[in-house]
């Protein structure tokens, strides 16, 4: 399948009523790491009514690593009301070594433990993230 096709069925499903295939849609969007994806995304992470979809894109962002999301990944770390979705944008702001993502970061990282394996894993993420500052 070539780039240009790829990339427009990933938009088409990006635009599916079924929170699903959204999901999907960002994930291969991630995998893919294409820049000019980057835009799609960004649009995603500031209007998707689904917070599992803007939790993947905020992520998605991070891992493609273009500086255009920076400005989204903030606003999204001061703002998304989904608790998940906020810390996912902090981890993928702090791997661009922007230093507004420290103190939420290190403020999820102080807070009680939850008893649960993704608990864990965000702990995790959230600890490879701050140690790069140091």
């Amino acid at each position: 399948m070539s780039e240009k096709k790829f990339k427009k069925e990933q938009e088409e499903e990006l635009k599916s009523k079924n929170p699903r295939a959204r999901e999907k849609a960002v994930d291969e969007l991630a995998l893919a790491q294409k820049s000019d994806s980057v835009e799609a995304l960004i649009q995603v992470l500031e209007k998707d009514k689904e917070a599992s979809v803007r939790r993947r894109a905020a992520l998605a962002l991070g891992r493609i690593g273009c500086e255009e999301a920076v400005e989204a990944l903030c606003n999204a770390m001061n703002s998304d009301l989904d608790e998940e979705t906020r810390r996912n944008a902090a981890i993928s702001l702090g791997k661009f070594a922007d230093s507004r993502a420290i103190l939420p970061l290190f403020d999820f990282y102080t807070m009680p433990r939850k008893k649960s394996f993704f608990d864990n894993i965000d702990r995790a993420r959230v600890n490879l993230v701050l140690m790069e500052f140091t």
